[in-house]
């Protein structure tokens, strides 16, 4: 089969699993990634699934990282956005390291660059069940706020290092020095680059006064936001997530109330994030389906009971460091309270196990995985990336089945008021 045949026959498998889920009620995310790991059964060859990294970093990953930020609300920003950008910053730096050490005793024999690209896979974390559940109506104000808000800080951060990650593939550990500076740069330079281009797209979408105009130019800023990164030789999402914040936080002006799209503009823009993310998220998740069984093929050195386990145990490990942080962060002095739905107050032990049962592992982690390169330099097969593949592909469906069936009950157990409720 042609690869562009492939590829179309995905976007159609894609929509009709997208329309399955929501007749069956099953999470999105799972029905994803059930029909890309059945689609192996189809009859006739498929081409090898060997996705170019570029492809992911530049095409895939953009608008869907743009999207999830632009619609965080801006009052949202305003309350919580040190808050949430420093939660996002400590929560996803504490995974990285937790579980990329956990991953070189887990799993002997794999590099320590394979290993350090699973921490950062398992630090890219969102509560993407619990909206296609519905569960997030029902967690209180002070937790939802601060999982949007850390949209912010944690995808920057894992990017950031999965890109640095790639680029060591093949070499020793390049030592955490060399880590910090290259986050500080992205984060500095890259952030100020993506705020300038946010101000610019900003006043020339207040100059027009056409819905199509100016939608085209919402979809052209993430690709054009990457494109700035590379020039400056920064992370491509460090200028996106600048430009994103940016644009959510002065989309209307608190002076005049004049918003710098039209109406008609801003439900047209709206319409197509949510369908271009849905689509992309959801090839995202057929297209690990279909890479599991391939990777866990290819990893000769170790068994998939091995990897099952390292995946399970990485989860555990996710779980205890996020309850540790979101502990610390729920018992501070300036930590609103969470009220109960009794009259009395969530303790914050409470509080942060609701937390991170809500914070199951990103889609992005997913494009993080595929983006590592096949080949070494030289043109060897790159082994270490199919264990790689195999674990985070665990890790991300195991954590949205236990969302979907364990946070119901949790939030049931805590009985926090709703975040409709006031």
């Amino acid at each position: 089969m042609a690869e562009t045949r492939f590829v179309a026959l995905t976007i159609v498998a894609v929509a009709l699993l997208l329309a399955l889920s929501r007749l069956t009620k099953i999470p999105p995310s799972i029905a994803l990634f059930t029909g890309g790991l059945a689609s192996i059964l189809l009859p006739g060859p498929l081409p090898a699934l060997r996705v170019d990294p570029l492809i992911v970093l530049g095409l895939i990953l953009p608008p869907l990282l743009y999207a999830g930020i632009t619609n965080i609300p801006a009052e949202l920003l305003h309350r919580a956005a040190w808050r949430g950008v420093l939660g996002g910053a400590l929560w996803t730096l504490g995974l990285t390291t937790a579980c990329g050490f956990a991953a070189t005793l887990l799993l002997p024999g794999l590099d320590p660059v394979a290993c350090m690209a699973i921490g950062v896979a398992a630090a890219i974390a969102e509560p993407r069940v619990l909206l296609e559940t519905g569960l997030n109506k029902r967690m209180p104000p002070a937790i939802s706020e601060a999982m949007s808000a850390q949209l912010v800080s944690a995808p920057l951060l894992g990017v950031s290092l999965s890109i640095f990650t790639a680029k060591q593939v093949g070499g020793p550990f390049p030592g955490f020095t060399a880590i910090a500076q290259t986050l500080a740069y992205d984060a500095i330079i890259g952030g100020a680059a993506g705020i300038a281009l946010g101000f610019a797209m900003a006043a020339l979408r207040r100059r027009l006064d056409n819905p199509r105009t100016e939608t085209a130019l919402s979809l052209a800023t993430p690709f054009a936001a990457g494109a700035l990164g590379e020039a400056i030789a920064a992370s491509p999402v460090a200028p996106l997530i600048g430009a994103g914040v940016t644009m959510a936080y002065i989309h209307t002006n608190k002076t005049t109330g004049e918003s710098i799209a039209s109406p008609e503009s801003h439900q047209l823009t709206e319409d197509l994030w949510q369908a271009l993310g849905a689509i992309l998220t959801g090839a995202l998740f057929f297209l690990m389906g279909r890479a599991l069984p391939e990777a866990l093929a290819g990893t000769r050195a170790l068994p998939w009971t091995t990897l099952a386990t390292a995946a399970i145990s990485l989860m555990a490990l996710c779980w205890a460091v996020q309850f540790t942080l979101s502990w610390a962060a729920l018992a501070h002095p300036n930590s609103p309270p969470i009220p109960r739905e009794d009259g009395g107050r969530v303790p914050p032990w409470q509080g942060a196990a609701l937390m991170a049962g809500g914070a199951g592992r990103n889609v992005v982690a997913l494009a993080v995985a595929l983006a590592l390169p096949a080949t070494l330099p030289g043109g060897e097969p790159y082994l270490p990336r199919d264990a790689v593949v195999a674990v985070v592909a665990l890790m991300v469906v195991a954590s949205a089945g236990l969302q979907w069936v364990g946070v119901p009950g949790l939030v049931r157990w805590v009985r926090p008021v709703p975040h409709n409720q006031p």
